[in-house]
């Protein structure tokens, strides 16, 4: 059995647990006793003895003292069920970071780390699910391509009929919509898997245990709906009053051609664009946790976005910062790559349209197959960086966990009962 010690505990839980140690506690007074009662049947606690309570004095428990290097709580647990502070001498590190809270150092070297140990399942089951994506988004490119082309020799088809061409026409804006709908399918569903699965897998390796991809999956098809859910439900937050203030803004352009005032009002819209995508970035950034609290927590959609939001909690902008930080870091190695690929795939452009002909049907065809391998070089440089990503992410929440729940004595334990 996978150790599986990310679920949140429940408050009522650990509060009925901490009642029931400090019952058997020496010196325990029961709520609506006075101090200095004895219960029937027991002996009393002289003065001098281990578990003397005065009269008018609370009960003291001593604190735990430091074991394997796990850090000691120094406060009482918090809602969460673990302590709200802690003393850090120094910290285990069983697996690709240290049991601590995290710099940034931490992070990246702790991702790296992450793609070293398990290549197979990071990088492998990537590149297969991206493979797959980019399959299917060829072929949502390659039908509204075709049905173009269809509807080029309809029109230039002197012989056509009226009925023929509208004919076309509609089979091409179909499958253009068709062609779109398959787009954002197959790479929203291909990136919730690949999220999923690295979110589990980097997991599991931050105490110390390095899992197949067999046993990640078994992790993360139980929780397949609420992650593509919680997912879902982010997309529409962001997507919706984007889409409201398009339509807005179009409505007042269109409406422009007859009425100045029309103008001025698409003005007020444009510079409302700008603090509205601010503000939906920072909901994005808020509900960042939510497809790995719905994978590691077990929680629902609607519950992952609170648990994520929670997590997120007085932690914006160091959670803004390290964002953009491994935003700039992915988009510099995607940019580098992708350069080098375009000016391969030109530089065989080029060589093919100057000894290719115009009026050969077959040209089109070639410039197809080329997009094609384009795309799939593409896909293949993004299958190298959401790795990087995913396990940062993941680190970034581990992180979370450890400075606001002291969630490392916890990791601390199940990377000492794994195996």
């Amino acid at each position: 059995m996978m150790s599986s010690p990310w679920m949140s505990p429940d408050p009522t839980d650990s509060a009925r647990e901490r009642s029931k140690q400090s019952s058997a506690q020496p010196g325990f007074v029961a709520p609506g006793a006075q101090p200095g009662f004895v219960a029937p049947g027991t002996q009393p606690t002289q003065p001098g003895q281990p578990g003397f309570v005065a009269p008018g004095t609370q009960p003291v428990s001593p604190l735990p003292s430091p074991q394997n290097g796990q850090p000691r709580p120094d406060a009482g647990p918090g809602a969460s069920g673990y302590s709200q502070s802690t003393s850090w001498a120094w910290a285990a590190k069983p697996g690709i970071i240290a049991l601590r809270p995290l710099t940034l150092s931490d992070l990246m070297s702790g991702s790296f780390a992450a793609l070293r140990r398990n290549p197979k399942v990071l990088f492998g089951y990537t590149i297969l699910i991206m493979a797959i994506v980019a399959l299917v988004n060829g072929l949502a490119v390659f039908i509204p391509f075709y049905s173009l082309m269809s509807l080029s020799e309809s029109t230039s088809d002197p012989q056509a009929s009226y009925s023929d061409v509208l004919a076309s026409s509609s089979l091409s804006l179909i499958s253009m919509l068709l062609g779109y709908v398959v787009l954002f399918l197959a790479t929203f569903l291909g990136a919730a898997l690949i999220n999923g699965v690295l979110s589990v897998t980097v997991s599991q390796m931050v105490i110390g245990t390095k899992i197949t991809f067999g046993q990640a999956w078994s992790m993360v098809r139980g929780r397949l709906l609420p992650m593509i859910g919680a997912s879902f439900l982010l997309f529409l937050i962001i997507a919706i009053p984007m889409i409201l203030w398009a339509v807005g803004f179009l409505a007042m352009l269109i409406q422009g051609i007859e009425s100045d005032i029309a103008y001025s009002l698409a003005g007020v819209m444009f510079l409302i664009g700008l603090p509205l995508l601010l503000a939906l970035y920072s909901l994005s950034v808020r509900f960042l946790y939510a497809p790995i609290c719905a994978v590691l927590e077990h929680k629902g959609p609607i519950q992952s976005l609170k648990r994520s939001w929670t997590l997120t909690s007085g932690a914006f902008w160091m959670t803004l910062g390290r964002v953009l930080l491994i935003g700039v870091v992915c988009g510099v190695i995607i940019n580098i790559i992708s350069t080098l690929i375009s000016v391969i795939v030109m530089g065989a452009g080029f060589a093919f349209l100057s000894s290719a002909s115009f009026d050969d049907p077959n040209t089109a065809w070639s410039f197809v197959v080329l997009l094609i391998i384009t795309s799939a070089l593409q896909t293949l440089v993004y299958s190298l960086v959401l790795p990087i990503m995913s396990a940062y992410q993941t680190l970034m929440y581990v992180d979370q966990k450890i400075r606001k729940e002291n969630f490392a004595i916890v990791l601390a334990q199940a990377s000492q009962g794994r195996g």
